[in-house]
């Protein structure tokens, strides 16, 4: 049989319908794909408890119930330790708003006695230059803090979708390996294995990496004596997971909620703290602690950080570096996609290992030598 091979653009074309298609499906149901992807690097994460559980012949069923239980439990210790200052938030929220309209207000009319800018420019501008990726303060907020209802239902959701990820594990690799042709399933299982190794380091890592900076910044803040030191040491902690545009959206909502609450020096000591954090965190904290599991060259991390954002919003901010990682390990080990590997990756990679899976050539070709 010939294969017939189509030409450059006709290529290009199908690349890029199917990379719209995906974009148009991923937006369409993201109500569906943010709670299983959520559920699924939890799933990883708890694996290893799954599997401890079962060596000691606990059910799969059970053992999957109790790992999620036991998620659970460790998230309400968390929020239990914050309870106290997010009740003193909440109900100092409506004095916060008016002291931080009085403070825009104050900072608008001395931007405009001193550079006769209006206070209308102001706000375009600022919409423009700091809000124009994360979208406008409003939305920020509505996408950030989301209702109460809809809250729930997405963490109970995501939570079945967790159990019944680890309890189906292995009907779910199964179908994986039985997509693929019969002499690509052991090297395919070996792609899962390292994917999920991979994965739960990376996640791990960051978790541990954020619990140690959530330490260090709620440490400093109660030594600078700044009022809701625990709550913003720990957003400014879950924050610092989106790259590079994470650590300055800590450091504003930072410098603001200390602005209403205290003084201008206050909040620029706030702010100083904060950015030294980011620097021990880069140059010492992520190097040690997550490693180099996972290359992504600073490029596409900003743009997958920024797409995340537009597709999926502030959730999508959060998944787009493991997705991209996973992408990035499929693309490594299937020889057609290396091209896009090398996009994704950093200079190094370069010295990968040649890939574990390759294409089924056509019938005949290699046969009429």
């Amino acid at each position: 049989m010939n294969e017939f091979k189509l030409p450059f653009n006709a290529r290009l074309t199908f690349t890029l319908l199917s990379i719209i298609l995906l974009i148009y499906i991923g937006h369409m149901a993201s109500e569906i794909i943010i709670p299983l992807l959520f559920a699924l690097l939890i799933a990883i994460m708890l694996l290893p408890v799954v599997h401890a559980l079962e060596k000691i012949r606990f059910p799969r069923g059970l053992a999957s119930f109790i790992a999620v239980l036991l998620f659970v439990i460790v998230i309400l210790l968390i929020m239990l330790l914050m309870g106290k200052q997010m009740q003193s938030f909440i109900s100092d929220f409506p004095d916060l708003q008016r002291k931080l309209t009085t403070t825009i207000d104050e900072l608008q009319e001395w931007v405009n006695t001193k550079f006769h800018i209006n206070s209308s420019t102001q706000i375009t501008y600022l919409e423009k230059a700091a809000l124009g990726t994360l979208g406008t303060a409003t939305s920020f907020i509505s996408q950030t803090f989301l209702s109460l209802s809809s809250l729930m239902i997405f963490i109970v959701f995501v939570l079945l979708y967790t159990f019944f990820i680890l309890f189906y594990r292995s009907r779910l690799v199964s179908f994986l390996v039985h997509l693929f042709n019969d002499r690509h399933r052991e090297k395919l299982q070996i792609v899962i294995e390292r994917t999920r190794y991979i994965i739960k380091s990376y996640v791990g890592g960051l978790m541990i990496e954020m619990v140690v900076v959530a330490i260090l910044n709620t440490v400093v803040f109660l030594i600078l004596g700044i009022k809701y030191a625990i709550l913003l040491g720990v957003m400014a902690a879950i924050f610092n997971i989106i790259p590079y545009i994470g650590i300055f959206t800590a450091l504003i909502i930072s410098m603001l909620v200390t602005l209403t609450t205290g003084t201008p020096i206050a909040a620029l000591q706030v702010g100083i703290a904060l950015f030294l954090v980011h620097l021990l965190d880069s140059n010492v904290l992520l190097p040690r602690i997550v490693g180099s599991k996972v290359k992504i060259n600073a490029l596409v991390t900003i743009i997958a950080v920024v797409m995340g954002n537009m597709l999926w919003g502030i959730p999508g901010m959060f998944l787009a570096i493991p997705v991209i990682a996973i992408i990035k390990i499929i693309c490594e080990n299937v020889e057609y996609m290396n091209p896009w590997a090398i996009l994704l990756g950093d200079e190094e990679s370069k010295h990968r290992k040649k890939p574990l899976i390759k294409p089924t050539p056509p019938e005949g070709e290699g046969s009429s030598k």
